[in-house]
Parts: C-alpha cells; sequence; structure tokens
C-alpha cells in the first residue's frame, strides 16, 4: 500500500476524479449520512460563536445539508454549497427565504467578491485538490471585516498517531490508511513530528498532498482525503492574505480546551477563525 503521507502534485485529472467520486458515489453518501445534528454540533457551535449571527453566511462544503440547517436554525441567513447534486438531494425540503442550497465548486465560486459575512467549512479543506486556490476563493467572497471559519481534522497533528500507537498497545484498533499497526503509527508519529518542525519554522505554507482513495468500497478515516491538512499551513496562508487570526485553535469539552490553549498546532482537529 502506497503510504498515508506520500506526496502528490495535485492536477486537473486528479480534479476530475474527486469530482466524479463524489457526484456519483452512493456508498460515501451513506457514509455522509452519519453526519447528523451530534456529529455537526461542535462545527456550528464553533461558528456561531466565533462569528456575528446576523452575517450573511456561507456553508462551503456542507455536505448532506445539515450543518446550514442548523446554522439557519440559529437564526443565520444562510446559503449552503456542495460539489455533489446526489449529496444535496434531499435539502429541497428545507429550504425558504433564508436558507438556500447550491451545487457549486470551491475552487470557483459563482458569487460576487464580498458577497458574504461569514464563510465556513467543516471537513472540506482536507478534500481540496488546490488548497491556496480554495482559500483564495473563500478570501474574494468574503467582504471587509468578514469571518472565516475553518474546521477539520489535523492531519498533519503528531499526537494522533501516537493516540493511535497506545491504542492498539492496549488492544484496540487503529484508524485505517493512518495507524493500521503499531509501526505505522510510530511512522506517522515521526513524519508529522518532522512535518511539524519544518512547517512551522518556514517562512511560507507548504500544501502537502496524497493519492486519495476514491474506490467505492469506502473506509472512512479520511481516506479519501488529498491535502495533508495542517492548521500551520493555513495560519501563514491567512496571514500571507493580510488576513488577522482571530482564533488560532477553539477546543470544546475540558481535553479539547487543553489542547487549544496548550498545543493549538498539534491539537488534533483544525479549529481556526480568520478575519479579513
Amino acid at each position: 500500500m502506497e503510504s498515508a503521507q506520500t506526496p502528490i502534485s495535485p492536477d486537473q485529472s486528479l480534479r476530475n476524479r474527486m469530482r466524479e467520486f463524489y457526484e456519483t458515489s452512493e456508498a460515501y453518501k451513506g457514509l455522509l449520512n452519519q453526519h447528523n445534528h451530534a456529529y455537526l454540533k461542535s462545527y456550528v457551535d464553533l461558528v456561531d460563536l466565533h462569528t456575528p449571527p446576523d452575517e450573511y453566511t456561507l456553508d462551503l462544503g456542507c455536505g448532506n445539508g445539515i450543518s446550514s440547517k442548523m446554522l439557519h436554525d440559529r437564526g443565520r441567513n444562510v446559503v449552503g454549497v456542495d460539489i455533489s447534486p446526489l449529496f444535496l438531494k434531499e435539502t429541497k425540503k428545507w429550504e425558504n427565504d433564508s436558507l438556500k442550497y447550491r451545487v457549486g465548486d470551491a475552487l470557483n465560486l459563482d458569487f460576487e467578491s464580498g458577497q458574504f459575512g461569514v464563510v465556513c467549512s467543516n471537513e472540506l479543506i482536507e478534500h481540496t485538490p488546490d488548497v491556496e486556490t480554495t482559500l483564495l476563493e473563500m478570501i474574494r467572497v468574503t467582504r471587509k471585516g468578514g469571518r472565516i471559519v475553518v474546521a477539520g481534522p489535523n492531519l498533519c497533528s503528531p499526537i494522533m498517531p501516537l493516540l493511535d500507537f497506545v491504542q492498539m498497545v492496549f488492544g484496540g484498533n487503529g484508524r485505517p490508511i493512518w495507524a493500521e499497526t503499531k509501526q505505522q503509527a510510530l511512522q506517522n508519529a515521526l513524519k508529522n513530528t518532522n512535518l511539524y518542525f519544518t512547517k512551522r519554522f518556514g517562512q511560507l505554507p507548504q500544501f502537502l498532498y496524497r493519492e486519495p482513495d476514491l474506490e467505492d468500497q469506502i473506509i472512512g478515516g479520511d481516506a479519501d482525503s488529498t491535502y495533508i491538512a495542517s492548521p500551520i499551513d493555513l495560519e501563514k496562508f491567512f496571514r500571507q492574505h493580510s488576513l488577522r487570526i482571530k482564533k488560532l485553535c477553539v477546543g470544546f469539552g475540558f481535553k479539547g480546551k487543553i489542547m487549544a490553549t496548550f498545543f493549538p498546532r498539534t491539537s488534533l482537529y483544525i479549529s481556526m477563525v480568520a478575519e479579513k
């Protein structure tokens, strides 16, 4: 099996293959059906607590659309966008004057510049084959003074593979693709530690990509991710484009708050808020 962190160069072919996969995979849609209110609560809380509720909100990569509906139910005017009409198939019944859904590509958004006061995404960034273009589009459609919220797994965290290792030592299972054996967990912990220092002390963001698993036998665990997501890349990119980091990491629960306070760049989850 190819290493989970073998860098590749994103190209148009990968972009097309990923689009086709998300547009046609009923198995992946079934996986998304597990993203219910309980699963999405931390993301919706993150957006709700750190952005003004009266701002026009773009929920980018909204999947089955439930997160957009939850944001709307908290009083927001929301547009939910996803690349897959298959994923959005059930959302028509929720639409009204202040909740709309659109099929759209994060790499080429069909919105005017500065149209939104809030642009947010959950578990999108690791699935984009061109992170720089995606972030530039998010910045473009955000108004001056508006906020961008990015949430998702920190696939460069050295802490996660160490936790995988400990879990396997005590008889548990690792993660598919990333830590299937104790040896692989330790190897990825070392790789991620090296990546952390390289990224932390580098001048520019370093977007690293991997070949995603786009087979229809869905195994979960971000096997379909293509960007090896790191909050350090996002932090450097936003600062490079004159955005202010309002929250480097937001933790929920006792352990999450400890991680966010003392280890924001190695926390298991990306939860960043930037202001244009």
